[in-house]
């Protein structure tokens, strides 16, 4: 069987709640739906055309994944972390996503370097949102990617998931996704030099700007 049709055949079997429950997520994980909000189920069964039935398992499914929280007298809310938990969410994130790009600099290679520069370019130029967002977790996944190391970047996605949500809230404040960009720059050319050291350095401090950043915009 080609591999397409592999795909296809992968997709097709997928039970109506899983569909749901993918929607809904990468609506969460992109900002869509922000910490705090309200997910009505009939609104979402409207939204999405399904029955209520199949959006009900896939808010059990996402608050499974802490993505969401049940509240009592007012339901399902996309999950808000406290500043206390996106400081110990993201100190853990340092630790592990530092440790990950060290490992990853030395051995990366020119291919690799030219398809993550392409990445960088293009958030560099874009002023999209959505674009933004998307290629700010690209440009992590590949980093981290280039060296072979899937149950360190299994648990560090993981963690990002946790704080996704509030990547749009810290990229729609203006200044913020061009600092974001700089970082990104900063890190890349610390892997086009094969410095593991370097690589590591600047993650850390990236996601340090990152917290701050999101402090600043909950006060």
């Amino acid at each position: 069987m080609a591999l397409q049709e592999q795909s296809n055949l992968a997709i097709n079997m997928k039970t109506r709640e899983e569909i749901v429950a993918d929607t809904l997520r990468a609506a969460i994980l992109r900002g869509t739906f922000k910490p705090g909000e309200k997910l009505d189920q009939q609104e979402l069964a409207e939204r999405l055309g399904v029955s209520r039935s199949p959006i009900r398992e896939a808010l059990r499914t996402l608050a499974a994944e802490e993505l969401v929280t049940n509240v009592p007298h007012r339901g399902a809310v996309v999950t808000e972390r406290t500043t206390a938990e996106l400081e110990e969410l993201l100190f853990i994130r340092s630790l592990l996503e530092g440790v990950a790009a060290k490992r990853a600099a030395p051995r990366i290679t020119d291919e690799q370097l030219k398809k993550i520069e392409a990445v960088l370019i293009q958030g560099e130029e874009s002023n999209d949102l959505e674009e933004v967002l998307g290629l700010n977790n690209d440009f992590h996944n590949m980093i981290y990617e280039s060296y072979e190391q899937p149950v360190l970047i299994a648990t560090i996605q993981q963690l990002r998931n946790k704080i996704a949500p509030y990547n749009r809230v810290f990229l729609e404040k203006e200044g913020q996704k061009n600092e974001a960009w700089e970082d990104h720059r900063r890190i890349y050319e610390a892997f086009l030099a094969r410095d593991g050291e370097k690589a590591e350095a600047e993650t850390i401090k990236h996601l340090r700007r990152v917290f701050e950043g999101f402090i600043a915009e909950q006060q």
